[in-house]
Order: C-alpha cells, then sequence, then structure tokens
C-alpha cells in the first residue's frame, strides 16, 4: 500500500519506477528526509524543512578557513553538526525549532559568517496512481494541483471541508474512510444518505482518496470531509436548512465550506449563517451558478464568500454556462469532470458545482501547508495566484501551486534594532533577520512592509507623537504581503515636551487673532486652547508659527498648551504638553444669520451676494470682515457708525481692490473696536463659480408606453453629479420643438435621475421622439444641462393572449430519480406505448420507494407571462399495483417550488392549480416539473398540457 502522508523513504525502498527516474535523469539530492512517499512528487519544491518539524536545518557559509570555529560557535547555542560542502565553505546544523531563531540571529552576526539560511527540501515526482487519474490530469494541471502536490502540499486529515450538499455517500470506494462527520439538516440526523448524487460528487472533486488504486485523485488529497445534507429525497433545498447546516459545519471544525448551490434572491438567514461561519474563520466556498450571465446568485455574491465560475478543461477560456462578472471571485474547470456517484460508480460532469470544489480543496491543501492560517489569508492567496486573464471574472483560473508561495512564511524573523528595552527619540531605524522576501516591520502603531536585501529588512519610522514604552515588531512576509504573526520587543519613547515662546505667560489678549510659538525637536506640533474647546491648529514643520481667532473666545483665563505629533498630525504625546494661560478680554458681536451660504459672483444676478445679519452689543464704527480658509484677511470694509442691536451687511463675493474671490470656503463677519478692545464674530460662506457636472447620463430605456399597464409606463434619466444640487429639472423638448421643463427637486451628490410618465401639461400622450436633458443647479445656483438622450412615446401596450401546448411524457422526459428498488421508463408495446411508467420493482419491500421524472416545455417568445397551469393525462388501471402521484413545479433556479399538486389514481385529466408564472420559467420561458410517486406501485402518464396567459404589445 502506498503511504498517504510524510513518512520516511529509504532510497533501496523506492519503486523500480523512481530508480529509473534516478538513473535517468541524474537528480543531487544532499538529504531525504521526511519525502512524502511515491504518491507525494516534487522537483522544485521550495519549503522550509522547519515548517513542520520539530527542528530546522540551517545552511551556514562562512569565511574561508573558519569553518570550524564558526562550528564551535554553533554547538555552544546548542546547534548539531550535519553535514558539510568544505568547497563552498559551507556546514549545516540541525537546531530545535524554538532555538532556531537565536543561533541564526547570533551567527549572522560574526565577521566569519557570510550567511545563514534555513535548508529547503526537495521530493521525487510521480502520478498519484488512481486509474482515471488520466481523465483528470488536464484540469487538475491547469490549477496546479499535481504542481502543489510535487511541493509537499498534500492535505492533512487535520483539515477539514464541509461538503454542504444533498448528502454523501461515506460508503463509496473513493470516500470511505474520509468522512469525520455527518449531520442531515432536513432531519436533524446523522443520516447523510445521498439520494441524487450531486454531494457525492462534490465531496469527491473535493477530497477523493488520492494514491489509493481506486477511482480518482481529490484536489485536496489527504483532506477530511464533513458530509452535511441539506437537501431533502427530491433535492428541494430550502434556506433554513442550508442556514443550520452551515452553522453544524462551523461548530464541528470545519476550516473550508463548500457551497455547491445557489439561487438568485437574497435571504437573511443565510446572509447569517455565512457570517457565523466567517466570523469562527472558516472560508466559505460557493458555486457562481450556471445562468451563462452576469446576475448574481446567492450565497456566491455574499460578502467574504469566494465565488467560483467555470472554465473549459484546460483553464483557457470561460464556460459558456458559466455566471460571470466582477462579483465571481476566481474560476475553476468545470467541463468533463470525473465526479464520484452514489454506490460506488463515478460519472463526467459540468458545472460550476463541480468548479467549486476544486478551490475548496486547493484551499484545504494551503490550510495544511500553512497551519494557523486565517481564511482571509486562504481566500487572499487563491485570489493573487490567479492568471492574469479574468475571463469575465474578478479573477482568472487558480493556482493553488503558485498560491503555496503567497501564504505568509512559517518562520519569525529576528529583530536586530534597535535592542530591547532601550530609550529611544526621533526617527527610529528598526532592523530585522529573516530569508522571506518581504517583511513587515513597525514601531508603535506605524507599519512598513519592505523587501528583504542579503537576509536584512529595514524601515525607519518618526516616533514624534509616541510616547513611553511602545512595541517593536517584525513579520515574516510572502511576495504578495501575506505575512505571519510577528517577533515582538518593546522600547521606551521619550522626545520630550515642546517648549512654548509665545504667548507669554498671563499674558492679556484683546487681539482679534492668539500668536502661537513653540520650539520642537522635530515631527507638528499642535497648539490647543482649553484643551481644544476654544480651536486647536496642527503646524506640520519647523518655524512652529502660527495664529488661532479669539472670535469665539470668552473674556477671562484661557489655557493654551502645545503639544508633540507625528508630521501628518494623525499622532500626538498628550502626556506631555507644554503649557501657559492667558487672559481675554474683548468685545461680543454676533452674526445672526447668513444667506445665501454658497454664492456665486458671476453677475448673472442668481445668488450673486451673501447677506450677513449681525449684532452689535455696543454703539461703534464695525468693518467688513472676510478671512480666507487659511485665516488670512483678505478684505475688510468699514460699515459707518452704527447703534447697538441688529443690522445688516452685503458681501459681494470680491476681495481687496475689487477681485473676484476664488472657489472657497470663507469666514465673513464684523469687527469691532472701541479703544483698546476688539471684537469679532464670523461665519462660513462657500464661493462657487464652477457649474455642477453631469457625468455618465443614461436612460431606463428607449421608449415610454405611458398606458397604466406596469410595462415601461415610466422613463428615467440619470446621471453622476460631482456635487450636491439645489434642483434638478427635466427639460422635455418635443417633436415640433417647444421645450418643457419639469421640476423634481433637489439631489444629493452621487447618482441622480428624473422620472418622466411620457406625458406633458396640456399636451397628454402624443407619441413621437423626444430629446430629454437633465438641468442640475447646485447650492451656490450655477446651472448646467446634460447631453441629451432620445426617448420614444408610444400607445402600444400589453395585450394579454392564452396559449395551451401539449407534450408526450415519453418526448419531455428529462432526468430520471430513482431510489435502489425503482425505476422510470417509456413504455415500448401494448396499448400504453409512448406512455411513462413510474414506480416500484414489484419485489421491493422498502416503504420509502420512491421514483420520479422531469419534464418541460418552451413557451413562445413574449414580453411578460402571467399564469401556468399544469395538467397530466394519466394514472393506473391496474388496481393491484396502482398509485397516485404528484408533481411538483420548479423555480428559475432551478429548485423545487411551493407549486405542487396531486394526480389521482384513476386514468383521465389531472389538472393542478393555475399560477403566476413569475419566477418560475427558467432562461425567462421554460418551465420545467417533476412528477413523483406518492407510494410503492406504479403511475402512468401519457401527455402533459400546459395552459398559460402571456402578453405581447399592439
Amino acid at each position: 500500500m502506498r503511504p498517504t502522508g510524510p513518512a520516511r523513504v529509504s532510497p533501496v525502498a523506492l519503486s523500480a519506477r523512481l530508480l529509473t527516474l534516478l538513473t535517468a535523469v541524474a537528480l543531487s539530492v544532499t538529504a531525504l528526509s521526511a519525502s512524502p512517499g511515491a504518491t507525494s512528487p516534487a522537483a522544485a519544491a521550495t519549503t522550509p524543512l522547519g515548517s513542520d518539524s520539530a527542528t530546522v536545518r540551517l545552511e551556514v557559509q562562512t569565511t574561508t578557513g573558519s569553518a570550524a570555529a564558526v562550528t564551535t560557535a554553533a554547538e555552544r547555542l546548542g546547534a548539531t553538526r550535519v553535514g558539510a560542502v568544505r568547497r563552498l565553505h559551507a556546514v549545516s546544523f540541525e537546531v530545535t525549532s524554538w532555538r532556531a531563531q537565536q543561533v541564526r540571529a547570533t551567527l549572522s552576526r560574526r565577521s566569519d559568517v557570510t550567511s545563514v539560511g534555513v535548508a529547503r527540501r526537495r521530493w521525487f515526482t510521480a502520478d498519484p496512481d488512481d486509474p482515471r487519474y488520466a481523465e483528470q490530469r488536464t484540469y487538475l494541471a491547469a490549477i496546479g494541483d499535481p504542481a502543489a502536490w510535487d511541493s509537499g502540499a498534500i492535505g492533512s486529515q487535520s483539515v477539514r471541508v464541509a461538503i454542504v450538499d444533498s448528502g454523501v455517500d461515506i460508503h463509496h470506494p473513493d470516500l470511505a474512510g474520509k468522512v469525520v462527520g455527518t449531520y442531515n439538516a432536513v432531519t436533524g440526523g446523522t443520516d447523510v444518505h445521498d439520494v441524487v448524487g450531486h454531494g457525492t460528487g462534490t465531496a469527491s472533486v473535493a477530497a477523493a482518496a488520492t494514491g489509493n488504486g481506486v477511482g480518482i485523485a481529490g484536489s485536496g488529497r489527504d483532506t477530511s470531509i464533513l458530509a452535511v445534507k441539506v437537501a431533502d429525497v427530491t433535492g428541494r433545498i430550502f434556506t433554513d436548512n442550508l442556514a443550520a447546516g452551515i452553522v453544524w459545519a462551523t461548530d464541528h471544525g470545519a476550516d473550508v465550506i463548500n457551497l455547491s448551490l445557489g439561487g438568485p434572491s437574497s435571504d437573511p438567514l443565510e446572509r447569517a449563517a455565512v457570517a457565523y461561519a466567517e466570523a469562527h474563520d472558516v472560508l466559505v466556498v460557493a458555486a457562481a451558478g450556471n445562468e451563462g450571465t452576469s446576475a448574481k446568485q446567492y450565497p456566491g455574491s455574499l460578502p467574504g464568500v469566494l465565488a467560483v465560475g467555470a472554465t473549459n478543461a484546460t483553464g483557457s477560456a470561460r464556460a459558456g454556462f458559466s455566471s460571470f462578472g466582477t462579483w465571481v471571485d476566481l474560476a475553476a474547470p468545470g467541463r468533463s469532470i470525473v465526479v464520484a456517484t452514489p454506490g460506488g460508480g463515478y460519472d463526467v460532469e459540468d458545472g460550476t458545482s463541480f468548479s467549486a470544489p476544486l478551490v475548496s480543496g486547493a484551499a484545504a491543501l494551503l490550510a495544511a501547508y500553512r497551519p494557523g492560517r486565517t481564511a482571509a489569508q486562504l481566500a487572499q492567496a487563491l485570489d493573487d495566484g490567479a492568471d492574469s486573464a479574468r475571463l469575465g471574472f474578478a479573477r482568472g483560473l487558480v493556482h493553488v501551486d503558485r498560491s503555496l508561495a503567497l501564504l505568509p512564511p512559517a518562520e519569525q524573523p529576528a529583530i536586530t534594532g534597535p535592542a530591547a528595552g532601550s530609550t529611544i527619540a526621533g526617527q527610529v531605524t528598526v532592523t530585522a533577520s529573516t530569508s522571506a522576501p518581504r517583511a513587515q516591520l513597525g514601531l508603535g502603531d506605524l507599519r512598513s512592509t519592505v523587501p528583504v536585501a542579503g537576509g536584512v529588512a529595514s524601515a525607519t519610522f518618526e516616533s514624534y507623537g509616541l510616547s513611553g514604552p511602545q512595541p517593536v515588531t517584525a513579520a515574516a512576509c510572502s511576495a504578495v504581503d501575506q505575512c505571519a504573526d510577528p517577533t515582538t520587543s518593546s522600547v521606551t519613547v521619550d522626545n520630550g515636551p515642546p517648549t512654548l515662546t509665545a504667548p507669554a505667560l498671563a499674558q492679556d489678549v484683546r487681539e482679534d487673532d492668539l500668536q502661537l510659538s513653540a520650539d520642537a525637536p522635530g515631527g507638528a506640533v499642535r497648539f490647543l486652547v482649553d484643551g481644544g474647546q476654544g480651536g486647536q491648529v496642527t503646524v506640520p514643520a519647523p518655524p512652529y508659527r502660527t495664529t488661532l481667532s479669539t472670535a469665539r473666545l470668552g473674556d477671562g483665563g484661557h489655557t493654551v498648551s502645545a503639544v508633540i505629533c507625528r508630521s501628518d498630525g494623525s499622532v500626538c504625546d498628550t502626556a506631555h504638553p507644554a503649557q501657559t494661560s492667558v487672559t481675554v478680554t474683548r468685545l461680543h458681536p454676533a452674526v445672526l444669520r447668513i444667506a445665501p451660504r454658497a454664492i456665486s459672483p458671476d453677475g448673472d444676478g442668481r445668488q450673486d451676494t451673501a447677506t450677513v445679519t449681525y449684532r452689535l452689543d455696543r454703539p461703534g464704527t464695525p468693518t467688513l470682515q472676510v478671512r480666507s480658509g487659511s485665516g488670512a484677511v483678505v478684505l475688510t470694509s468699514s460699515l459707518g457708525p452704527q447703534a447697538a442691536g441688529t443690522h445688516t451687511a452685503r458681501w459681494n463675493g470680491r476681495l481687496a481692490a475689487g477681485r473676484v474671490a476664488a472657489d472657497g470656503t470663507y469666514e465673513v463677519g464684523v469687527a469691532t473696536v472701541d479703544g483698546a478692545l476688539r471684537g469679532l464674530a464670523d461665519s462660513t460662506v462657500q464661493v462657487d463659480r464652477t457649474a455642477p457636472r453631469l457625468a455618465g447620463v443614461h436612460r431606463s430605456a428607449p421608449r415610454v408606453l405611458p398606458v397604466h399597464d406596469d410595462y415601461l409606463d415610466t422613463v428615467s434619466l440619470g446621471a453622476r453629479s460631482d456635487e450636491a444640487l439645489a434642483a434638478l429639472d427635466l427639460r422635455v423638448t418635443t417633436p415640433g420643438g417647444t421645450v418643457r421643463v419639469l421640476h423634481r427637486g433637489s439631489r444629493h451628490p452621487g447618482l441622480v435621475a428624473a422620472t418622466w410618465d411620457g406625458r406633458l401639461p396640456h399636451l397628454g400622450l402624443t407619441p413621437g421622439a423626444y430629446r430629454l436633458r437633465l438641468v442640475a443647479t447646485d447650492l451656490a445656483g450655477n446651472t448646467t444641462t446634460s447631453a441629451a438622450r432620445t426617448v420614444t412615446v408610444s400607445r402600444q401596450q400589453l395585450v394579454r393572449r392564452h396559449g395551451t401546448t401539449t407534450v408526450s411524457a415519453k418526448a419531455s422526459l428529462g432526468d430520471s430519480y430513482v431510489d435502489t428498488c425503482s425505476e422510470v421508463f417509456p413504455r415500448t408495446s401494448g396499448r400504453h406505448t409512448g406512455w411513462v411508467a413510474y414506480g416500484a420493482s414489484l419485489t421491493c419491500t422498502s416503504d420509502d420507494a420512491y421514483a420520479g421524472g422531469d419534464h418541460q416545455v418552451r413557451l413562445p417568445d413574449a414580453v411578460r407571462y402571467g399564469t401556468v397551469q399544469i395538467s397530466a393525462y394519466g394514472g393506473r388501471a391496474d388496481r393491484r399495483y396502482r398509485d397516485s402521484a404528484r408533481v411538483e413545479i420548479y423555480d428559475s433556479v432551478p429548485n423545487l417550488s411551493d407549486h405542487t399538486f396531486r394526480l389521482s389514481p384513476t386514468v383521465g385529466n389531472h389538472a393542478g392549480p393555475r399560477v403566476k408564472a413569475d419566477g418560475l420559467l427558467m432562461r425567462g420561458r421554460i418551465l420545467r416539473w417533476m412528477t413523483l410517486t406518492t407510494g410503492v406501485a406504479w403511475y402512468d402518464v401519457k401527455s402533459y398540457t400546459v395552459r398559460f396567459t402571456y402578453f405581447v404589445l399592439r
């Protein structure tokens, strides 16, 4: 028997085929430790020896003649010499994994050591001996499965993929012993007998026993399976059962949940179950669906779910049946997939149902290859390893072999600076030694991911704004910045407080502005009055000087403080402020109102000026004062002598010397003076002379049929606005050139739209071609008109029609569903030739025997369908073996809907209820149903008649 997991192998025990390979290829291997055996290949793996071992093998290259001294030093540290390559001045050591970091860091600092690295593993390459592997080779190779196996990623029994589906044949030769837990969400028990066959197939694609000399190879090889049944015997799946299955799988240790199922609408319970799995760090993989459109399917399109589309067997093109779009994360082959079937057999299937478990198996390989990974890291590695050719998906074909190298490395770097426990200030350089391609270094809350050069990673951080004990971190990262858990040490940050140079202690402030300045060693300085309640301002670089308006400060004492901050002002050292106090004595005018708040001083008479309503607390000669966004005074204008009380003034949007103010925000108010006292009150005004922009103008339909029948009764014209609008109107130009403006109200920025019912005041419904434009007015009164779109108004309306189509049971029969002692077959002789018989074998003793078959008809093309009604001509004249039956109608997904009716045993025509066609027609016009026996005898059907209503335009 071939080994299924890692085992030590002696060269003399290798098979004759591998010995021949050794002779022909002349592969040189210095050490064959922990080979996966004949079924676990690899001629090009680069896995660190210590990634799954209690010991690590280090390769140390020394300067000429230094090997003996280095060996002595290493042995003192607890390392054991295991080999040497004298011509390369290299010595190999084994050391326990917990001590490896210390040994590596210590040897790296020696002047007689040129490099220290971790030895890598290599394996021989061989295909698994599963008889049907040759049929799988193309699509498994397309996603890199064999190459991943060659690299030692063969899965693990400790990693579990939950197959949430129709059940699993746990006794199938390719699945026996692989299933470590079962749950039937429909009954609440543990019986997962698969009468549909779908779940057995998906389970085998994900994790069929590989290298066992039977059947097929599974994408996830040694991965274990949790079998969760969520479908009843007819294949119906309800979201409450699905949710229960997802939760059970999560609670029973699933690392990956495979959902090869879906539907066109979202369900809150399903969303909650998926969120529960994701919250417990479970990767949820779902089939994208076989609709051949970009319409979203659920649960595949739920946030966090890895949706998988289908390609051809080589992965070079999207399969025509596959759903697609940016909501589909990546792809895997979905054509000609070999699957296990209940009872020990095999079949070849198409569909995204089998693309998804290829990816689930790949995710399980990654989970076993790098234990401790998160579900998000698995998904990211799969995404980042996918082909750049997207084929209509968000990412292209998955490549698990590439994804291996994109997982977080297993090692932890050694931090070499700054020294643990040291006190630091200013700019600080963090260094670490690692063999990973990249490393993420950190100081406090700062992080920087950098390339590693010569085994060393380095990044410089500013410590300004930090204070006291702070962590220093170093994490090994993959080439795409998937990072492992970091090594951490601690330092103390002490930059000291800034020095306040203005204002002076106890200064009496009577001016409009408070002068602020400070000295600091670097970073930014933030000035605050009364802890920020009286205002604050941050100066990003020296010289640290600024002003702060005193307009909002009350009379009396105030505290002024300054703190050192990071250069971008995001973090400040508030524990070490510099402080002083001042006394403010001022007048107290007040701005009561400014209208409008946005002006457009372009001389068109619309919102050219802003009116300021203000109140004076005592008589005086106030001035109108305007400040720019930076606080600079850009206009002062005397308002003349005024009494105490309420007054108004106007600002025309112009600055000193009559220049028009640039677009932006301004502080507009009044300043007063009475001897040595001053006062200032202001508020904001927006200057905006730029018309709003309307981009991406689109119409909802090219025509409108304003007859009230819920079909194209209205048309919408939409666009994207770059700013908030005071008004959005619709301008309609008639065929005769008359322009009518329909007022629609204000709109927020972003997507805006106006809807028209195809009619105009005093004109009513007049057929013809109309041109529609959006007219947008912003808050400052600027107006823009969008590009025009033509819409045709027509008097056409929907007309209801009735149709009938009859199909023979034999001609319309598609799939059949039977248990082990039932059958469905067309009769070919006797007076019932052409009928279809559903029933149980006469020797069957089961109480659960059932037989059923799918039938379908294609309805004529129509704008809309109303109702459908199915009737069957059938029954059973032979009273000894006759049974009743029932018809169940599928929905558009297709899953079985709630619409069902009984067929009486009496021979004759049996009609079902008339039901709405909405949601029942596949691909828009195909009606599908199942006929199913209700007992353990027989039911015969000759034909089905479908009566329906549909609507066409007239």
